[in-house]
């Protein structure tokens, strides 16, 4: 079943046609460092570029998992993501909002965990005029199949297919319990620590005797690709 997935993710760029709107700017990505792991903070629209900057971090073999916030973007540069979160074995917390094509990185994840404000929105695929036609139908079908690749749940593969692109439905607590959905934030701890060294670095310019342990180092859409496109709380 994963090779299928595989499979239909390298065809999905062929099936998908226009772009609706081009996101403003790219990923945010920020990484909180510790002893323990390295996890990425990803904000904003997924763009063109996005997955390649991705992958380079990712080599590092110490990132542990993303936290990721956003409303959508290119549908490929965000499918693209979700296969190396699934290779990676990647934890995935979405803290706030995540939809559209943010969503299928979410259920690409080992482990899915969320805030308790996050909602997790999804809808069908749309063409450049942000409407359904034959090609765009299509393209949601062979997505849904890919996702269903991923073990995810027939109730939200029927909400994808359902919810035009104009529209957006949120995942509800039964859906979340099939995709095995934690409410909690995995990475607390990290960012404890991290928060915890920044402190200590703070207090270690007032008083140079003392020393640190450690540092942070920093560093609703329709779904598209270039050229279609499918539309993160601490």
């Amino acid at each position: 079943m994963l090779l299928e997935a595989k499979m239909i993710f390298k065809l999905i760029p062929l099936l998908v046609l226009i772009a609706l709107v081009q996101p403003a700017s790219a990923f945010q990505i920020r990484r909180v460092v510790r002893d323990s792991g390295i996890v990425l903070r990803l904000r904003g629209d997924v763009t063109a570029g996005d997955y390649r900057r991705l992958k380079t971090i990712l080599q590092n073999g110490a990132v542990v998992g993303l936290e990721i916030r956003s409303g959508g973007g290119s549908l490929e540069e965000g499918l693209d993501i979700a296969r190396v979160v699934r290779d990676k074995g990647l934890v995935v917390y979405a803290s706030r909002e995540c939809d559209s094509v943010c969503a299928f990185i979410f259920f690409a994840a080992k482990e899915r965990y969320i805030g308790r404000r996050c909602k997790i929105g999804v809808h069908s695929v749309s063409n450049n005029r942000g409407t359904e036609d034959g090609d765009s139908v299509r393209t949601t079908v062979h997505t849904s199949r890919l996702l269903v690749g991923l073990g995810v749940p027939h109730s939200v593969i029927g909400k994808i297919v359902a919810t035009p692109p104009a529209k957006i439905t949120f995942l509800d607590n039964r859906d979340l319990v099939e995709l095995n959905v934690h409410r909690t934030n995995p990475f607390r701890n990290i960012y404890d620590a991290a928060s915890v060294a920044r402190s200590e670095e703070a207090s270690s310019v007032c008083n140079p005797g003392m020393e640190t342990e450690g540092t942070a180092h920093a560093g609703h859409r329709s779904c598209t690709t270039a050229p279609a496109r499918a539309s993160g709380e601490r």
